[in-house]
């Protein structure tokens, strides 16, 4: 299946989500931290009130996801702690998806205007095929992206299990 069904978003190719927790924002940060060296599967780099998760890097694929994690005060209930998490490919890989998808938009954008404006014209181009060449070139990316995110789904759930351990509140309200 290539949908996330944790989700009622299921196009998204970056999964996200925000937690919502009792404890001070600073026991958080705390906890996270501390907890990160116990564990020989999840790496981490530590920024203020910014993760940055991964996985080690032995069992890491091409798909493994990362997870930026954000701890900050909610802002509906100061006395809350928001906790949000954004989950996708590693940024090069990130950027090689974006890197097709605006490539391929740009080359449909001019390609495809040409071609209109000779076909308006009365002559004859190849360059009308532009706009359905790149809608099948991004479902394309767009499917190689979901099977990623399939192949990197049993890491991604571990860096979820991790967080939610690390953390230890049992009353966390997931949003």
């Amino acid at each position: 299946m290539l949908i996330n069904s944790h989700n009622k978003d299921n196009i998204e190719i970056r999964p996200r989500f925000k937690l919502i927790s009792v404890y001070d924002k600073g026991y958080i940060i705390k906890k996270i931290t501390s907890a990160l060296p116990q564990q020989t599967e999840v790496i981490g780099i530590v920024k203020g009130n910014h993760f940055f998760l991964g996985i080690e890097n032995s069992k890491q694929h091409y798909w493994s996801p990362t997870m930026e994690i954000v701890v900050e005060k909610d802002f509906e209930d100061e006395n809350k702690t928001s906790v949000r998490c954004l989950i996708g490919p590693r940024q090069t890989v990130w950027m090689m998806l974006m890197f097709f998808y605006i490539g391929i938009g740009v080359l449909a954008f001019f390609g495809g205007m040409y071609g209109l404006v000779k076909w308006n014209l009365g002559k004859e181009t190849i360059l009308i095929w532009a706009f359905p060449a790149a809608a099948l070139l991004f479902g394309i990316i767009y499917l190689t992206s979901k099977y990623g995110q399939k192949k990197g789904r049993d890491q991604m759930l571990y860096l979820v299990s991790f967080l939610y351990h690390a953390i230890g509140d049992e009353q966390i309200e997931r949003l």
